[in-house]
């Protein structure tokens, strides 16, 4: 699994104050691209991207509540799209 760390890095910066956005928020940006990757190598089977991520089913389902990420429907019927708490 790859995710181009210097593409999240600049984007994070701000161009026009070139202040740098604080850590806390990268590092949020790159474990989001990360579950959204996972998510989609495992067909969007929750507990296989955890798997894969190295975490636990309960953790998988607090990030994606977290970073309020929409679950699309996997190719064996799984969930439909959805997002996930609305009002987080």
């Amino acid at each position: 699994m790859a995710c181009n760390l210097y593409y999240v890095i600049a984007m994070s910066i701000d161009h026009e104050s070139k202040s740098i956005v604080q850590l806390k928020e990268v590092v949020a940006s790159v474990e989001r691209m990360y579950i959204l990757q996972a998510l989609e190598e495992m067909n969007w089977i929750q507990s296989r991207a955890a798997k894969r991520l190295g975490i636990t089913q309960r953790m998988m389902g607090y990030k994606i509540k977290k970073y309020r990420i929409i679950l699309k429907q996997n190719q064996k019927g799984g969930r439909k799209d959805e997002e996930v708490n609305k009002n987080f």
